[in-house]
């Protein structure tokens, strides 16, 4: 990998992190997952049942509610869906379920379209399970095709920030090249989000706060890489000051032939603080080496501070 291509890399991570707008746990008693909706949304309650539709067009809306069916007869689970769509609506046509897994969650989508007495409808269905748990959720959305072409794509971007209830302590694992043969390891808890990539990996605390990247970058790009990426990433910010204005941190185990490298700055965009932070490994004879990239409102590490830490404590990398 060349300069240029770190550089595009670099534009491409960068994101503003917003802060979360209306974070939902669900049950409200017992909670097995969190997600998350933009705060222009509608949201209530009823009869253990979340609603929520965009503020003004109640023509698209998103419901959560648990299944009879558990989590041992998925089988059985899909048919209550279907039984309960049927129920509702009229020539039904069924896409093929897709899978999909966000560390311990399970989510089969189930995409279908019907007729009521209003006309057709686009229905998407998204049954959520977890491993070692009984219950199985559906989080259903009904609309319009005129909704749907609106909302659709900030609907999927909702049920993208479904996550495992956070509080859990068990972790999620990052290997790289292999789990069997690792020659790089870091571990995650084990309800934040984790997406595979090309490069690593890319990682998302539940309540979207905190955003990391473990890049897997060639060993050739060592001495430029993370100058880099600190160029291009801190361009975005109104101001930036790396290390409190002084040298990054530089760590060096001769045994490992490790050299680990930090860089931690504060930025400013409009008026909200973040924290920028680089974490550079690099294993002598190793083909690629290891750089985690976070950015995050500061005052997210008042609540996620902590699991950073442990984050950045995780870090293995293979003796020589």
């Amino acid at each position: 990998m060349k300069t240029p291509a770190l550089l595009c890399l670099a534009s491409f991570l960068f994101t503003s992190f917003a802060l979360a707008d209306q974070p939902v746990s669900f049950p409200e008693k017992e909670p097995l997952i969190d997600m998350v909706f933009p705060d222009d949304w509608k949201l209530k309650t009823k009869d253990g049942v979340i609603y929520a539709h965009p503020a003004e067009d109640p023509s698209y809306f998103i419901s959560i509610s648990p299944l009879d069916a558990t989590s041992a007869d998925l089988p059985a689970a899909a048919a209550e869906v279907k039984e309960g769509v049927e129920a509702l609506f009229k020539n039904v046509q069924y896409q093929e379920p897709e899978l999909t897994e966000v560390g311990p969650i399970s989510i089969m989508l189930i995409n279908a379209k019907g007729d009521d007495e209003d006309g057709k409808a686009n229905i998407n269905l998204w049954m959520v399970a977890q491993k070692d748990i009984e219950t199985v959720l559906l989080v259903k959305c009904i609309s319009s095709p005129k909704a749907f072409k609106a909302h659709g794509q900030k609907g999927l971007e909702i049920i993208q920030t479904i996550t495992a209830h956070s509080g859990g302590t068990e972790t999620q694992n990052y290997s790289f090249p292999s789990e069997k043969n690792p020659e790089f390891s870091v571990d995650f808890p084990a309800d934040w989000k984790m997406e595979p990539n090309d490069e690593g990996v890319y990682v998302e605390s539940p309540d979207k706060l905190i955003a990391m990247n473990v890049l897997m970058i060639d060993a050739a790009d060592v001495g430029v890489a993370m100058g880099s990426m600190k160029k291009k990433v801190g361009g975005a910010y109104s101001s930036i000051v790396w290390n409190q204005g002084g040298e990054p941190e530089i760590n060096k185990d001769e045994a490992l032939g490790l050299t680990a490298t930090f860089e931690n700055a504060v930025a400013m965009d409009a008026d909200v603080k973040y924290s920028v932070n680089f974490v550079q490994y690099v294993r002598k004879g190793s083909e690629k080496f290891l750089l985690l990239f976070s950015q995050q409102p500061l005052k997210a590490l008042e609540k996620h501070g902590e699991a950073m830490t442990e984050i950045i404590k995780s870090i293995k990398v293979k003796n020589p």
